[in-house]
């Protein structure tokens, strides 16, 4: 028998805006809320598009993709009247390296009546592939306009996490079947962690709670119940 009851983790969809879903990031020990992951159908990277149309795509318009994202996940838990804060928002790899994307988002957050720093914004790992100290650059500007950073891991886990950059990243999410499958992803996230990341990780079970806070894993993304 559990001490306390497990709060509901089923999707929450809002009617006012179809294309933004949200899933719950609950601690699998405590089972307080950690904040929501915003998910869209597409990604930044994945649109397709051809003859003139294809200069949309480009990263001169990554910041102000981006920006419509930040506006319509903003309307979305608004309307849906969400409390659970920070909203983890999928970034595309074009939105660090633009110049124009911190001050884009700054403007479009203004525009809700959200905050800055209730949004964690989340590039790819392999967005942190270049110059450490460019990126380290590029986050600096996003928190300086209030946002936090995050690192989707799922994928890959190669971002060199220096002392200098770990200070300026809030959350890490990865994989728990990865996870159990890499040492080198444990090490990772067992650096992370003892930096005070937050580690938050899809496809995590309640029962397995104890196991993954042993790998320095918080927090899972909709996690499944117990069987």
């Amino acid at each position: 028998m559990r001490p306390f009851p497990r709060p509901n983790t089923n999707l929450v969809r809002s009617s006012n805006a179809p294309n933004v879903r949200f899933k719950p990031v609950m601690h699998l020990l405590a089972g307080d809320s950690l904040g929501l992951v915003a998910d869209e159908p597409m990604e930044f990277e994945e649109r397709v598009s051809f003859g003139a149309a294809a200069n949309d795509n480009d990263a001169l318009n990554a910041a102000k993709w981006m920006a419509g994202r930040l506006e319509r996940v903003a309307s979305a838990v608004c309307a849906q009247e969400l409390p659970h804060r920070p909203i983890l928002v999928a970034a595309p790899m074009a939105g660090l390296s633009d110049p124009n994307t911190a001050a884009a988002c700054d403007a479009a957050v203004r525009r809700t009546v959200l905050c800055q720093q209730e949004f964690c914004l989340m590039f790819s790992d392999a967005a942190f592939a270049g110059h450490p100290a460019d990126s380290t650059a590029r986050i600096t500007r996003l928190r300086r306009a209030g946002f936090r950073v995050g690192i989707d891991m799922r994928h890959s886990w190669q971002t060199p996490l220096s002392e200098s950059f770990r200070i300026l990243i809030d959350t890490i999410r990865v994989d728990a079947d990865a996870m159990e499958a890499s040492y080198e992803l444990c090490d990772v996230v067992m650096a992370a962690r003892s930096a005070g990341i937050l580690i938050v990780a899809d496809h995590a079970s309640w029962r397995d709670g104890e196991f993954l806070s042993l790998l320095g894993v918080a927090g899972g993304i909709a996690p499944t119940a117990d069987a």
